[in-house]
């Protein structure tokens, strides 16, 4: 029985692709995204929201792009480069791992795991040797490219998150650009600012411009509460405040302020260029040797919102003679700002550079050309800062690379999934190149509020991302009180017998708290005094310069974007991702899951256990507390607990500090076992110590919204097709799918396939199922199999429906269509067929009625998830089935290789 066409229903193709299009946005940043090969033959692009590698050829006549492969790569790919013009490897840095790729054949040949999160790779040294920066273990590790199973030389680095790294022209030197250098500020704490041997002779809060407060206090408020005061470091050794005063004798620590390593590629010495700026974004070796690095320098030692709107961070260019790295250069990069007014007009703030992300030397003429990811262009410029153009490309430009004559420059706009083409000569941009980007409106539309240099400040130069760097940190504190401000009354529970009183607007320093999770943690800012992110709307004003707050509609826009930004996994989680059963900590080692227990029923503060003012599992329950202990003397809400791991770094008995701030919010603690110190009763003497050890490292371990294992990668090649151990790893993985906690995918040449459940693996094509064990064994060197963890629920989209629209990707291109536009729909598709016998009949309803009663229909009609991650067969999938059967569908060539029963 013939029948005529029948699609799926429109509501289930919605439903299907909304299924199916799920992102998890890390907002990982990228480092070196685009990449010519030497002969200039091919552009290399990371994709990073789609984990692929771009791959383009380039016309030789006037360079314009046409786009030849995308290979899936690793989760979060940040960088790319090329060895030679056969090979590229691509940086992951949620996967920990490099995806070597084979530029002829156009696939990955190996995955070679490095560290926790990998930030750059470049070549160089004689023998040729790669150099990959590990960020998260402040390092950089050499390995030999022939020879990968080899251990690599770890090279230990005296800097917070090294990220971008270059070459010296003759390769004898690696440089590494630390991403969170700092500027060498830190924090005097309350006491200490109240000691008699202070330079204000314990007055607290302290002035701030000479024996005055500029604005003056306004005496209706009262007294401010006692605060701490932020001190920099300078070249002389001395700690000084905003108001050029001496705290020297209270500072018992010191903080480096490395911002480029310079690392010997033979014997791996290191040497260190310092006070460039704060914030290392971006690094470019000039044909004559000398390297420049770009970012921001955060002016944090500066009090007090109306002193600070506008001004509070510059956008530099830092430059050093490699042979002498103690010599070095900073300029600002928006020069036409003279910062003494707070607010220009808006063709003035069109020549801005906001968050530089990339810069790359012309071969002959001396020119630097420098991305701004927040402002939208590129700038011209030179060593002294000097500009001579600029050019306006598209939204987010971070990559750039230059060809071998300098005639064109390429630009990747990341926020907008394009390439821009230059013309060096005239300045102006010849095209844009557009690729496949997944990422869903909500985090394109609410990235401008928060990046948009151009439209969120006076100056045009800083944006939320300024400080929110990434949508996370920059890991300083800032004192944004306002001495003319007014006080606000607590409007969120208290511990019961409290009162909590008044915020004060003198709410002295705090640290930038991480936007990562915030929208669901419950009320904002330390103190909890803004309810949601539209409460920041006044910020653009008072504090970026802003002529006019934010829409009611773009606040909203933001908010939503913030709510889809994740903590990558915890790095301290095992691989299973259950506790360790044992970290080191403050004193010694601790128990984690010892101290989860504590955590939750031990009596520690108040008569109740730390859950009730930290609930699980964010770590908060929205309630603010006010002690009056000395350290804690004005109302402050129970933060949620993420991502304390990344705040390790500071002690007050160190002399070689990578950070200056620690713990709470205005960083009293430089450590969290010295917080637990304070106020909490963690039982007898004789246990108490190991119980506050074990509570420490429970913190240190605390939950994400990303499982520990998403991102791990295992390529069967051929060679270790029955690998032992990588086969143990691999069922791990589909174990951990099994329980809903991940997705497993695996890509082969050009093919994806999809872990279902119970061994299944659905390929990219409907009704031809195989399994992981013969993906596996069928592995070869010519087609090597990558499996992948991915987050759950997005295991369709990042395995066999790139586009999310419903139709499968071999599917579609078999039926002409294209995999990568949801608009793009195979015509005369014939999901009904379910025996792929070209036929329509009986036999079908009997065969997907057969599969249906044995509860593994997946791969026609349901693509949905259940709250547990594993598939969800009901009622609903057979009476899709029926309508699209009675509906009708033509004889359709498919290349079906069996069917799903």
């Amino acid at each position: 029985m013939r029948r005529t066409c029948g699609l799926l229903s429109l509501a289930l193709a919605a439903g299907t692709a909304t299924a199916q299009n799920r992102l998890v946005d890390w907002e990982s940043a990228q480092v070196h995204p685009l990449e010519l090969t030497p002969d200039g033959s091919r552009l290399l692009a990371v994709n990073t929201a789609d984990q692929r590698l771009e791959v383009f050829s380039v016309a030789a006549a006037d360079g314009s792009l046409t786009p030849l492969a995308s290979i899936p790569v690793g989760i979060e790919p940040v960088s790319v480069r090329a060895r030679g013009n056969a090979e590229a490897w691509v940086v992951n840095a949620l996967s920990d791992n490099v995806s070597v790729v084979d530029l002829a054949t156009l696939r990955v040949t190996r995955t070679v795991d490095v560290g926790d999160e990998p930030g750059d790779v470049v070549f160089a040294g004689n023998p040729q040797r790669a150099f990959v920066s590990i960020a998260e273990a402040n390092q950089v590790k050499r390995y030999d490219p022939a020879d990968l199973g080899a251990a690599p030389a770890v090279v230990a680095l005296q800097g917070r998150r090294p990220r971008a790294l270059a070459v010296s022209p003759d390769g004898s030197r690696v440089y590494v650009a630390f991403f969170e250098s700092g500027n060498a500020s830190s924090i005097v704490d309350i006491p200490a600012v109240s000691n008699p041997a202070g330079p204000y002779a314990g007055q607290n809060p302290p002035p701030n411009s000479g024996a005055a407060f500029d604005p003056p206090q306004l005496p209706a408020n009262g007294a401010a509460p006692r605060v701490a005061q932020i001190v920099r470091r300078t070249a002389a050794g001395q700690w000084l405040d905003g108001n050029n005063r001496n705290w020297s004798n209270l500072v018992g620590w010191n903080v480096l302020d490395h911002d480029v390593a310079v690392v010997a590629t033979d014997s791996l010495a290191v040497s260190y260029a310092d006070r460039l700026m704060t914030t290392v974004m971006a690094l470019g070796v000039k044909p004559d040797g000398r390297v420049a690095a770009v970012g921001t320098e955060a002016l944090n030692q500066m009090r007090f919102e109306p002193q600070v709107q506008s001004i509070f961070l510059r956008v530099q260019i830092g430059s050093f003679d490699p042979a002498n790295v103690a010599l070095t250069q900073v300029a600002d990069l928006n020069p036409h700002l003279d910062y003494t007014v707070r607010r220009v007009p808006q063709d003035v703030r069109a020549q801005s550079l906001g968050d530089p992300r990339g810069i790359v030397w012309h071969p002959a003429d001396g020119r630097a050309f420098v991305s701004g990811m927040g402002s939208n262009n590129v700038i011209v410029t030179d060593a002294s800062g000097a500009r001579s153009a600029r050019i306006n490309v598209g939204q987010g430009p971070t990559g750039l690379a230059l060809n071998a004559s300098g005639s064109r420059l390429y630009v990747l706009n990341r926020f907008e999934a394009t390439i821009s083409r230059i013309d060096t000569a005239a300045l102006s941009e010849l095209g844009r190149t557009a690729f496949f980007d997944p990422t869903p409106a909500a985090i394109r539309e609410g990235r401008p509020l928060l990046y948009d240099t151009h439209t969120s400040s006076g100056l045009g130069q800083i944006a939320c991302a300024s400080c929110h760097v990434d949508a996370k940190s920059d890991f300083l504190a800032w004192d944004l009180g306002d001495p003319q401000g007014t006080l606000k009354a607590v409007d969120l529970p208290c511990p019961p017998g409290q009162t909590c009183g008044v915020w004060h607007p003198m709410k002295g320093p705090m640290l930038t708290q991480n936007l990562q999770g915030i929208v669901n943690a419950g009320a904002m800012h330390w103190r909890g005094d803004r309810h949601d992110v539209a409460a920041f709307s006044p910020a653009f004003v008072g504090l970026q310069g802003r002529d006019t707050e934010p829409s009611a509609a773009d606040m909203s826009k933001l908010q939503n974007f913030l709510a889809l930004v994740a903590y990558p996994p915890n790095p301290n989680h095992a691989a299973d991702g259950s506790l360790p059963a044992s970290l080191a900590v403050t004193g010694g080692n601790g128990n984690p899951a010892n101290g989860r227990n504590i955590f939750q029923n031990q009596p520690t503060l108040g008569g109740g256990p730390c859950t009730v003012c930290h609930a699980l599992p964010l770590g908060t329950s929205n309630i603010v507390d006010n002690p009056q202990l000395p350290l804690a003397p004005q109302p402050m809400k129970a933060v949620q607990l993420r991502g304390l791991w990344d705040k390790l770094g500071w002690s007050k008995t160190s002399q070689t500090n990578l950070r200056g701030f620690g713990f709470n919010s205005d960083s009293e603690f430089d450590s969290l076992g010295a917080l637990l110190q304070v106020g909490f009763n963690f039982g007898p003497p004789a246990t108490a110590a190991q119980a506050r050890r074990d509570v420490e490292a429970f913190l240190l371990t605390f939950d994400t919204e990303t499982f520990a294992t998403v991102g791990k990668q295992i390529t069967f090649n051929g060679a270790n097709n029955d690998d032992a151990a990588l086969i143990a790893r691999l069922n791990a993985y589909l174990a951990q799918a099994d329980a809903g906690s991940v997705g497993v995918v695996a890509h082969g040449a050009s093919r994806g396939y999809l872990y279902a459940t119970q061994a299944v693996m659905l390929t990219d094509r409907e009704n031809a199922p195989t399994t992981p064990a013969a993906l596996r064994t069928a592995a070869t060197a010519a087609e090597p199999v990558t499996f992948t963890v991915v987050p759950s629920g997005a295991q369709y989209r990042m395995g066999v429906d790139r586009d999310g629209d419903g139709y499968f990707d071999r599917d579609e291109r078999d039926n002409a269509a294209q995999p990568d536009d949801a608009n793009s729909t195979p015509a005369g598709f014939c999901r009904a067929d379910f025996n792929a016998d070209h036929v329509l009949d009986a036999n079908d309803l009997g065969a997907f009625t057969a599969a249906y009663n044995a509860g593994n229909v997946r791969a026609n009609y349901d693509h949905s998830l259940s709250a547990s991650g594993l598939p969800t067969i009901t009622t609903a999938d057979l009476a899709r089935y029926q309508s699209d059967y009675n509906a009708g569908c033509p004889a359709v060539d498919r290349l079906f290789v069996g069917t799903f029963e």
